[in-house]
Formats: structure tokens, C-alpha cells, sequence
């Protein structure tokens, strides 16, 4: 079997894709982010379900897969599990005489505080690119929520999106800006750049995925480098679940002539060695049950690893349809960041919202049917 990979920017992956799928053309296996991104494509027929050619005793070793499921089929295999935890610089914090992680968004208030006046900025992040707006909705926009079903009835007009239950959370990003919590130039950097201020020892505070998190402990030493859990705001059950995703999902293409080697080569990807392989390769856990988490071996990974293997972790951006996710959620951030006010950043994701429903009755037919199961 010949492998040929093609890299995919980020920016692109979804409309790439798209377009491929509109003329039948292009790999036999494809990525998209995990639940919508994915279901959206099995929706417009371009995906084949993966438990056609995997059976239910190997896809039950699999993680996440509850993420990818409609009407009973899988469409999409989960590669690897991530988590964003805060990280911290525990020297940082000690100049500022900070000694404990903050817990709440009051606590997040108060240590910004101190932080500024030692002189250090508190949060490094970026959203010129809209992706700090994505995260931030994503560990704060679950917080009011008991559960995923909430938000799927208010995307398909089962309730009011503009209620804070959905979208209060631009209340304490608004205040995150306006008490200079977040680093100046948060509007005119890419979320990569905003968060290599962390790396860089210029920022006290920085959401990271896991391997970045890794990253920043290997540039600035384990010592100094430490995670908590995003602080608490909201009052709903989902403020207390961690935000474990798969992230991108891989599966096959409905077009593929090669359906069953496909799945052959997905289901390669998950025998013991090769996830053994994968996370020596990257330091990233590996979606599956056999994974071994005696592989490991330093402190801060075992509570990553803790943490992303919680139960009942949601990433909540995964259950909003694609368009509505980023004429939406990562504009309505971009409003935020850029100094506007709370009401613009909740009116754009309403607009967003209605325009998905009126523009894309298809899709909303799916949407709410899977929503009902």
C-alpha cells in the first residue's frame, strides 16, 4: 500500500474539502474537525461510514466516538485526544506573590491585577485570526450549560441564542479586555503568535493544547511551567467537565475506490504499537483504550493526561455548524478583542445563527434530526 499525505492549512481545511467534495475528486481519506465539520460532509454525501468496514469490537477500543455518530453509523475515526488546559509561569506568578493557580474568574480578575502591577502581562494570546474568540467560547461558553442539548436547541431556534445561557460568556472576555488582562496586541496577532508570548517568559498566563504546553515546559523548564483547569464562571453542570476534543477526525471518502484499504489503514493507526509509536513521536495522547498511560513518565503529562481522560469532557465548538463557528463564534470574538461591546459580539452570533438556518435548510433538517436522537 502507497501513502501519499497532503498537508492541509487550518484556515482551509473546511472549504478545501468542500470544494473537493463537490466534484468527487481528491484523497481516499480526509480530516475535519470532530462532530459538525464531520457530520456535515457524511450529510452532503461525501463521507462513507467507517463502521461499514470497521467492526463494533475495534471501534469500541476507540475514544470519542460518540463525537462522529448519527443514526447509528460512525463517520469518522478519532487519532488523538487533546485538552487546553492554563498554563502558568510559576516565576512569574512568585514576583507577583501569586502562590495559587486561580480557580475562579474573580481569582482570575484579582491575579491579573497583581500581575500588572509587577509589571507583567497577565495573558498571552491571539484572535486576529479568531481562534483565541473559539477557545475562549469553548471553555467559558459551556459554563452555563447542564449539557450539549441546550446548545443544540438554541443553534436550531429551539430557544434563544442570545440568552446569557449561550452567549453571556462575551461578559467576561468583555472584562478580560477592558481590565487589560490580555496583551495589547491581541487584535493584531494570530492565536500561534499570541501564545508564544507565554513561551517566550513575556505572559503570566496562556491556554495551550497539550503538545504546546509540552513545548513551553521543554523552552522554560518543567520548574517554572504548571496547568489548572480554565477558571470557574458559569453555574451550569458543564462548568465543572474538562474540554477534552479528538480535534481532527480522519475518514473515508464516500468517492474512494479504496473504502476497505482505507479502513485498513485507520485501523493500522490504532494497533498497541503504533499508538505506542505516535505518542513517543509527538508527546500527543492517543485516542484509544489501549493506550498505556504508564508510557507516561513526567508529572505535567500524567495531569494532562488525567485531565483529558475526565469523565464527561465536552468541546463544546464541535456541535456548531461550520459557518455558524466562524461568521459566528470566532467573529463575535474578533468584536471583543477589537473593543466592542458585548451586545455587537452577541448580535453578530445571532445574525450568524439565523443566517445558517435560512440559508442551509438541508443541513438544518440534519442537524435537527440528530439533535432529537
Amino acid at each position: 500500500m502507497k501513502i501519499k499525505l497532503v498537508p492541509q492549512s487550518t484556515d482551509t481545511l473546511i472549504g478545501a474539502f468542500t470544494t473537493a467534495a463537490q466534484t468527487k475528486s481528491g484523497p481516499d481519506i480526509a480530516t475535519q474537525w470532530a462532530t459538525i465539520p464531520v457530520l456535515s460532509q457524511a450529510w452532503a454525501g461525501a463521507v462513507a461510514p467507517v463502521s461499514d468496514y470497521v467492526s463494533a469490537s475495534q471501534r469500541s477500543q476507540w475514544i470519542g466516538t460518540q463525537e462522529n455518530t448519527d443514526q447509528g453509523k460512525l463517520y469518522a475515526v478519532p487519532l488523538y485526544v487533546i485538552g487546553v488546559p492554563l498554563a502558568y509561569n510559576k516565576a512569574l506568578f512568585a514576583k507577583a506573590n501569586i502562590t495559587d493557580p486561580p480557580r475562579t474568574f474573580d481569582d482570575l480578575l484579582s491575579d491579573c491585577r497583581k500581575l500588572k502591577a509587577a509589571g507583567i502581562t497577565p495573558i498571552g494570546m491571539g484572535n486576529k485570526d479568531g481562534y483565541f474568540g473559539a477557545w475562549f467560547w469553548s471553555n467559558f461558553g459551556k459554563q452555563n450549560l447542564d449539557s450539549t442539548e441546550e446548545l443544540k436547541q438554541a443553534v436550531i431556534g429551539k430557544a434563544d441564542i442570545t440568552d446569557p445561557k449561550y452567549t453571556g460568556l462575551y461578559e467576561p472576555m468583555h472584562q478580560l479586555k477592558s481590565n487589560g488582562c490580555l496583551n495589547d496586541d491581541i487584535a493584531s496577532l494570530t492565536l500561534d503568535q499570541g501564545m508564544a508570548k507565554f513561551g517566550a517568559g513575556q505572559a503570566a498566563m496562556a491556554w495551550g493544547t497539550d503538545g504546546i504546553v509540552n513545548g513551553w515546559a521543554q523552552k522554560l523548564g518543567a520548574d517554572k511551567v504548571a496547568i489548572t483547569t480554565t477558571p470557574k464562571w458559569g453555574t451550569g453542570k458543564l462548568a465543572d467537565v474538562y474540554n477534552t476534543t479528538q480535534s481532527s477526525s480522519a475518514f473515508i471518502t464516500s468517492w474512494s475506490k479504496n473504502k476497505k484499504a482505507a479502513a485498513q489503514f485507520l485501523m493500522f493507526l490504532h494497533e498497541p504499537k503504533n499508538l505506542k509509536s505516535w505518542y513517543e513521536a509527538t508527546g500527543i495522547f492517543p485516542a484509544d483504550k489501549q493506550f498505556q498511560p504508564s508510557s507516561i513518565k513526567d508529572d505535567l503529562g500524567k495531569q494532562m493526561w488525567d485531565l483529558d481522560s475526565s469523565d464527561g469532557a465536552v468541546w463544546l465548538e464541535n456541535y456548531l455548524p461550520p459557518s455558524v463557528d466562524g461568521d459566528g463564534n470566532l467573529a463575535a470574538g474578533q468584536v471583543i478583542t477589537s473593543g466592542g461591546s458585548v451586545a455587537e459580539a452577541v448580535d453578530t452570533f445571532r445574525k450568524a445563527t439565523e443566517k445558517w438556518r435560512s440559508q442551509n435548510p438541508v443541513e438544518v433538517k440534519n442537524y435537527t434530526a440528530w439533535a432529537a436522537q
